[in-house]
C-alpha cells in the first residue's frame, strides 16, 4: 500500500488521509441524527475547534487498525462538507462500524481547492504533537481510541503551519 503524500507542509500535518483517494471507504452526510442519546449504533461526534478561517471545507475521515492508518483509500466512513462555524468550531457525526479501536483524521481545505497546500490545517484524534518535518503522520498508537457503543464524543485541534512551526492558532 502506498502512503498518501500531501505535501506541502501543512498539508502533510493532516491528512495523507485525506487525498482523494479510491473510494474504499462509505463517504456519508453529516447526519446529527446518527449523533443523538439513543439513536442506535456507534458514532462519533466529532467537535473541531481552531478554524483559522470560516472558509473552504472540512473532510472527517475514520481509520480502523494500524494498516489501515492513513492508507490511501483505507478510510471506513468520510464526512466532507462545507464550513460552517460556530464560533470557532464545527461538530461533525462520523458513523462507526460498531465497538471498537479507531483513528480519526481532519483536514480543513480553507481554499476549497481540492488541493493540499501550506494555508490548509488539519488534526487527528487524540491530538498529537506534530512537528515539522520529523512528526506529520503521527503513529495510530498516538490517535487511536476505544470506541464503545452509542456516541463518543470527540475533540480534534486542528494545526495550521506557522512559520517553521506547526500548531494550532491562537
Amino acid at each position: 500500500m502506498l502512503k498518501s503524500t500531501i505535501i506541502p507542509v501543512s498539508a502533510a500535518l493532516a491528512l495523507a488521509a485525506t487525498a482523494s483517494a479510491a473510494a474504499a471507504g462509505t463517504r456519508v452526510p453529516n447526519d446529527m441524527s446518527q449523533c443523538r442519546a439513543g439513536s442506535g449504533g456507534t458514532a462519533a461526534l466529532v467537535r473541531v475547534v481552531g478554524f483559522k478561517e470560516g472558509t473552504g471545507r472540512v473532510r472527517v475521515q475514520s481509520y480502523s487498525g494500524a494498516s489501515n492508518w492513513l492508507e490511501r483509500g483505507r478510510w471506513l466512513h468520510r464526512v466532507d462538507i462545507p464550513v460552517r462555524l460556530q464560533g470557532r468550531d464545527m461538530t461533525v457525526c462520523l458513523p462507526l462500524d460498531g465497538p471498537g479501536s479507531y483513528g480519526i483524521a481532519v483536514r480543513h481545505d480553507i481554499n476549497n481547492n481540492g488541493s493540499s497546500d501550506r494555508r490548509d490545517g488539519g488534526g487527528f484524534s487524540g491530538n498529537p504533537n506534530i512537528s515539522f518535518p520529523f512528526n506529520m503522520e503521527p503513529n495510530y498508537s498516538e490517535v487511536s481510541f476505544r470506541a464503545n457503543a452509542g456516541v463518543n464524543r470527540i475533540t480534534i485541534v486542528l494545526n495550521y503551519l506557522q512559520g517553521t512551526s506547526v500548531e494550532p492558532i491562537g
